[in-house]
């Protein structure tokens, strides 16, 4: 198999709003709105629905959120074969609240308790990305297919996690983790905090390294220095799954063997078309989507 997700799958409830949310208020939801999501769960169906051999590593539980999430993945093309059935743990369920007007979500995840399950692996694999839900799978993982490039989603730093940071090749992190890794603000306007960051991430991963910064862009690290990509200029009605999103599309570009560079901006435009939709996997775009917002950006990359 080409693509191994290894991470957590979960079922998404959104309800949306359209204004921040406030204590003590009662809230009257017109239309809510419900589709499977997660880190790991995501990035497999982008990567399946983009016509890539795709696996997801993953548990579930033996309850209607779970047959759902199996049903969705199987009919995007995912192999479910390696998505356990986990006896006695509930399927993680998050609730959203999306504030319409912003963009800007509110998620209440419900893990579930996990104990020790035994995972299968394929025989093969051509690159692997882990959301850090799965630490022992994700281990075994790394240790059975040494020689492939491997992606780390990497949103909220956790001590446990960090030995998966230092074995990836892409260490791909958000400005939170960065943070709290390095308990270093990055500013757009001060590069020498760009410099103090990334020596800092470089004592815990020594190859490749990107910080995103949502609606500000991302940075990246190359043989010439750190350097600063803007974000596309859109309306964002929902950021639930947008950091998903371009995790499952970078992996899809450096597996596709596209430059550093170019898989960053494919996925930054992967992510930024996914904003102005409602619902995490719901809002993942085709590659015809993908390709004519490059187009309408006047960009000249195409997603193949």
């Amino acid at each position: 198999m080409s693509i191994i997700c290894i991470g957590q799958c979960a079922y998404d409830l959104t309800f949306p709003i359209q204004e921040p949310l406030i204590e003590n208020q009662k809230y009257r939801i017109m239309e809510p709105f419900s589709c499977i999501g997660a880190p790991a769960a995501n990035a497999a169906y982008l990567c399946a629905l983009w016509d890539a051999e795709t696996v997801l590593i993953s548990r579930c539980g033996k309850d209607f959120y779970g047959a759902e999430i199996r049903r969705v993945l199987k009919e995007a093309g995912v192999d479910t074969a390696y998505l356990m059935e986990d006896e006695g743990f509930s399927t993680p369920v998050s609730a959203i609240i999306a504030n319409s007007f912003n963009g800007y979500r509110t998620i209440f995840n419900c893990p579930g308790i996990q104990r020790e399950l035994e995972f299968h692996y394929p025989e093969q694999a051509e690159i692997l990305l882990l959301d850090g839900h799965e630490l022992q799978a994700s281990l075994e993982a790394l240790s059975r297919y040494p020689e492939i490039d491997s992606v780390m989603d990497a949103g909220t730093f956790h001590e446990e996690s960090s030995v998966l940071a230092q074995k990836v090749t892409y260490l791909v992190c958000s400005q939170d983790y960065a943070r709290q890794f390095s308990n270093i603000e990055v500013s757009i306007q001060d590069e020498n905090s760009w410099r103090q960051t990334f020596d800092a991430l470089h004592a815990l991963n020594s190859g490749h390294i990107v910080v995103t910064l949502g609606d500000q862009g991302l940075l990246y690290e190359d043989a010439q220095g750190i350097h600063h990509i803007e974000a596309f200029n859109v309306s964002a009605v929902d950021t639930t799954g947008a950091g998903d999103i371009f995790h499952g599309a970078f992996t899809y570009c450096i597996h596709k063997n596209y430059p550093l560079q170019d898989a960053l901006i494919i996925a930054s435009a992967t992510s930024a078309i996914s904003v102005q939709t409602l619902g995490g996997q719901t809002s993942i775009p085709t590659k015809a989507a993908v390709n004519r917002f490059l187009n309408e950006q006047c960009s000249t990359l195409i997603l193949r």
